[in-house]
């Protein structure tokens, strides 16, 4: 058999673009080397509690939203409880605890009421977010609609592409505290104000206001696995546990694709949703593949994570789900001279118990903590993790009061530990970072496409999702 689409790959970009096709009747097959799908937004189990692997929240699961009208068009769209999050998160500063409410409306009188003299400059900012978002929901819109002959060209997107967050702020914001309220989501990303992409800072932002902050109601798995059901419905065909080997090329373009267990699958057209190295270094190989790298090698990548996963009793409700904790309101101070595990670190926590108490057994909560690791941390892992673990619990008990007097089960992820599941070279978190100017990585070979956050749309679940439907509109209209 002869498949339109081979694609490499379960996380969210891959099992998007095979939704993608699957459902336009398009003959679909996904290669995926781990037992379950998903990528980060896997969710494990252990002595009652289910942990999200590495995922906060994501937008797209509301009526209409991107992944939403995805899973209707699989015939699985009622297969899904979302739970939307209000507030999306608090956000501690010294001496000033910010509650971002759902209502992007009631979350600007906040902060009007919080600093007055800025009332002006915070309609401003939001009103420049808005036409960027705007321009960002267009093009989302196009890869849903197959009579679509092409995506838009943009206007804000194309204005503010240059910029980083930092200039963005600038134009209409003058008080550095509220510049640090509104940069609360840069740790989340690994980068600073000065450094972060400021539209893809504001299109993770006003993701959460306009389509709304999401997680599913028993852990973000749910998500993948109701991909996974869908493709199969519409004929497609996921293969779990099942590594790609190889692409192999006749002439200028992919052929098949081999897998560890001998088999071949020939293809019209092959997508990658596997890490840059993996795909060029290991699978397509040779000279092409080196090219590739080697035209690619000093593009900086996004920072990883150490993720401690707890399970802990309740002793009082906790203070919100998602919770971003500063020691300073210099984020690009913080964040420039930032040394892992130090006391004055930025710290997220994620408590997905609050709004599904059905992940911990009762009167427990699950705690999941995030400590940002950059690209060129060195560590030894394996000897060092459980004294990391420790200094982070440690951390994180500041603003979870007796954490550690609570624990009932505690284990961590670092670095090795993502790259080990994902294959993303040192665990990166979001692909490349997500700084401007992202360009596409070219290699020449007329039908392999990347999906995911490799790809030039960024990273995030909603922005992979997007790349893995916009390379299935590709190939929808390449008309093979």
């Amino acid at each position: 058999m002869r498949w339109d689409a081979v694609v490499i790959g379960s996380g969210i970009g891959g099992l998007a673009c095979a939704g993608t096709l699957a459902a336009r009747g398009r003959a679909v097959v996904v290669l995926e080397q781990a037992a379950t799908p998903g990528g980060y937004l896997s969710s494990f189990q252990r002595r009652g509690f289910t942990f999200d692997s590495a995922v906060d929240c994501i937008a797209g699961l509301d009526s209409g939203g991107l992944l939403t009208r995805l899973l209707e068009s699989l015939g699985v769209g009622g297969g899904l409880t979302p739970i939307r999050l209000d507030p999306i998160r608090l956000s501690r500063f010294p001496g000033l605890t910010v509650r971002v409410d759902a209502s992007l409306p009631a979350y600007m009188d906040r902060l009007c009421r919080l600093f007055p003299a800025e009332r002006d400059g915070i309609a401003a900012f939001f009103r420049r977010a808005g036409e960027i978002y705007a321009d960002v929901a267009i093009m989302m819109d196009a890869v849903t609609d197959p009579s679509a002959t092409g995506l838009p060209l943009t206007g804000a997107l194309m204005r503010h592409g240059q910029l980083t967050y930092a200039d963005l702020l600038r134009l209409d914001i003058r008080d550095p505290r509220l510049a640090a309220v509104l940069s609360d989501r840069c740790p989340f990303l690994g980068v600073s104000p000065m450094r972060a992409s400021a539209t893809r800072m504001v299109s993770l932002i006003m993701s959460y206001f306009r389509s709304g902050a999401f997680r599913p109601r028993g852990g973000h798995q749910q998500l993948p696995n109701l991909l996974v059901d869908g493709i199969r419905r519409k004929g497609g065909e996921v293969h779990l546990g099942r590594p790609a080997t190889a692409i192999r090329l006749e002439g200028d373009r992919c052929d098949r694709v081999l897998t560890a267990d001998g088999a071949e699958f020939l293809a019209d057209h092959v997508v990658s949703n596997a890490d840059l190295a993996e795909t060029f270094g290991r699978l397509v190989g040779g000279e092409v593949g080196q090219a590739v790298l080697a035209e690619n090698r000093g593009r900086p990548l996004s920072p990883s994570f150490f993720v401690a996963y707890a399970g802990v009793r309740r002793e009082a409700p906790p203070p919100a789900s998602s919770v971003g904790s500063f020691e300073d309101f210099d984020l690009d101070g913080v964040l420039g001279r930032y040394v892992p595990f130090s006391n004055a670190d930025p710290l997220g926590i994620t408590i997905p118990t609050v709004e599904d108490p059905a992940l911990a057994p009762p009167g427990h909560d699950v705690c999941i903590v995030h400590e940002l690791i950059p690209p060129g941390y060195v560590c030894e892992w394996e000897q060092e993790k459980d004294a990391c673990l420790a200094r982070l619990l440690e951390n994180a008990a500041r603003v979870c009061p007796g954490l550690t007097r609570r624990l009932v089960h505690c284990e961590a992820a670092t670095p090795a530990t993502l790259e080990r599941y994902t294959r993303n070279q040192r665990g990166a978190a979001y692909g490349w970072d997500q700084i401007p100017h992202v360009a596409r990585v070219r290699h020449g070979i007329r039908n392999l496409y990347l999906a995911g956050h490799w790809a030039e749309t960024g990273g995030g679940v909603l922005a992979a999702a997007f790349s893995g439907m916009q390379v299935a509109t590709r190939i929808l209209r390449s008309g093979t």
